[in-house]
């Protein structure tokens, strides 16, 4: 089953074409690594996907819901259901600093949802207790650990129920240590079978949770295909060039 759709999506800035014709379609259930280097237009992507950005023109579809298209003929209660069905996560958490950890997780369901702070809370401290953070509801995210705050972001996207998870680089800004910590909860997502997109620089990681990886250069998609075989066995020279730089 077809979850979301990005068909022919373009996006300049200016005179910089940062996506030049980008088309991908993500399955039920599928964890779909994006990797490539640095300029590439993996986040520019995904912000376009999270609807952060306005592509220049195509077609965003989330389990058969359009978000946009160039004729910008969408209803705003499509838009707010094609809304619904994602959560992001973002590489410098962007938590609210004046909330506690309840308020970020509990703030956007009350406000979108109009569903009760009381049924809310509740199900914000079981996550907050699957995430590792139990007891920390009452912190501010300047009291966490990158660790901590990146487990309360990804606990907060999951509070409004979303069919899939966007991911940018979400260890980008962790040492070593704490990159660990979110690998594990992302590693638990993919075996619950979370719908995911993760825009990742953690090559290893890609191969070992995804279904599929999608390298990206220069507003393009150059290769994608099964991780295991993509990883080990690239078939275009320019992805082989662009992991063999990155295991030097």
């Amino acid at each position: 089953m077809k979850l979301f759709s990005a068909t022919n999506i373009k996006k300049s800035f200016g005179d910089n074409t940062v996506l030049q014709d980008i088309s991908i379609d993500i399955e039920k259930g599928e964890v779909v690594s994006i990797i490539g280097p640095s300029g590439s237009g993996k986040t520019t992507f995904l912000r376009c996907a999270a609807m952060l950005e306005t592509p220049d023109s195509g077609r965003l579809v989330y389990d058969g819901v359009c978000g946009f298209d160039d004729t910008l003929q969408i209803s705003k209660s499509d838009l707010r259901t094609a809304k619904s069905k994602f959560g992001m996560v973002f590489q410098s958490f962007n938590l609210f600093p004046h909330f506690s950890v309840l308020r970020n997780l509990i703030d956007a369901p009350c406000c979108v949802q109009k569903r009760s702070k009381e049924e809310l809370a509740a199900e914000a401290l079981e996550l907050l207790g699957k995430m590792g953070l139990a007891g920390k509801e009452h912190f501010y995210p300047c009291e966490l650990s990158g660790g901590q705050q990146q487990r309360v972001a990804i606990a907060r996207a999951l509070m409004c129920s979303p069919e899939i998870l966007f991911f940018d680089e979400p260890t980008s800004a962790l040492d070593p240590e704490l990159t660990l910590e979110i690998l594990k909860v992302i590693r638990a997502l993919a075996a619950e079978h979370m719908t995911m997109v993760i825009v990742t620089h953690e090559l290893e990681f890609a191969k070992e949770v995804s279904d599929r990886i999608i390298f990206m250069a220069d507003g393009v998609i150059v290769e994608e295909g099964n991780a295991k075989k993509l990883i080990d066995e690239p078939e275009n020279e320019r992805t082989r060039a662009f992991i063999s730089g990155f295991r030097k």
